[in-house]
């Protein structure tokens, strides 16, 4: 202002607001910023919009050149099914020809069939009287051990139970006097090295071990299953003569005492003959 003043420019300060034309100026400029940004945004965006329209393009190119291998390959397959198709019509019309010609000794051959399926049905009759036979004989058999289990069950009280570990399980009933639906069970399980081996008892018996081994030696389950009733039975009897002891010394208990007897005086003890003889 000072060196405007100097070279004789007029003064102007009081006909122009300088504050005012200063906030229109920034106005002015930030306008034209916001839309320089406006402009620099849609640019970026007409740019990204390019490019994903690229991107597309590309990809439908890519899609458009893999659907053209695709329709090569099928026309290729199609071309090679024709083909097959073709060497097929020729085979059937090779096996129609070869049927024709066979058709003409069909009565012939349909006449030796007719005789050997009779053959064949005779046979098969034949075969099935025999069956007849022996499952008769077998069911006989099968009835007489099935009888013979029974029996054995009721009156032994043994039965079999397979569990859930693939043992094998026998009950013994009828093994306790006093109690005969006490049930008592040994179970065994086959080893994959061959034999037996105990799993469970109960009541649990030491002699079971040595009977399992001789049966493992002499392969003879039948023996092993009597020899554990008959340790069953050992084990019940020896539990009857406890409880017989324990009953008599609870008897003995209640009896009066017997009353004192009074003891005989010692007998004088005999001298031996001529003891006391002074000799001549």
């Amino acid at each position: 202002m000072s060196a405007a003043v100097a070279h004789g420019a007029p003064d102007v300060s009081g006909v122009v607001d300088l504050d005012l034309l200063q906030g229109e100026l920034d106005a002015a400029r930030g306008q034209v910023e916001m839309w320089c940004a406006q402009r620099e945004l849609s640019m970026k965006e007409a740019v990204a919009a390019h490019k994903t329209n690229m991107m597309e393009a590309e990809e439908q190119y890519v899609r458009l050149v893999e659907k053209e291998k695709d329709l090569a390959a099928s026309g290729e397959e199609a071309q090679r099914r024709k083909e097959y198709e073709r060497g097929e019509l020729e085979a059937l019309r090779e096996e129609a020809a070869q049927a024709k010609e066979l058709g003409e000794g069909l009565p012939q051959q349909l006449q030796a069939l007719r005789e050997q399926v009779r053959r064949e049905e005779q046979e098969l009759e034949g075969k099935v009287r025999a069956l007849e036979g022996e499952e008769a004989v077998e069911r006989r058999t099968l009835d007489a051990h099935l009888t013979a289990v029974a029996a054995y069950g009721d009156r032994l009280g043994l039965r079999f139970e397979i569990g859930d570990a693939e043992d094998l399980k026998f009950f013994f009933r009828n093994v306790d006097p006093n109690a005969h639906a006490r049930e008592f069970m040994v179970a065994v399980r086959v080893r994959a090295s061959g034999g037996y081996e105990l799993t469970d008892a109960d009541p649990d018996v030491e002699a079971l071990t040595a009977l399992l081994e001789e049966c493992n030696k002499n392969d003879n389950l039948s023996k092993f299953v009597r020899g554990a009733r008959a340790e069953f039975r050992k084990l019940v009897a020896a539990d009857e003569v406890r409880a017989a002891a324990a009953r008599a010394a609870e008897e003995a208990k209640k009896m009066p005492p017997l009353p004192a007897v009074a003891l005989e005086p010692a007998p004088t003890p005999l001298r031996a003959l001529g003891e006391d003889m002074v000799p001549l």
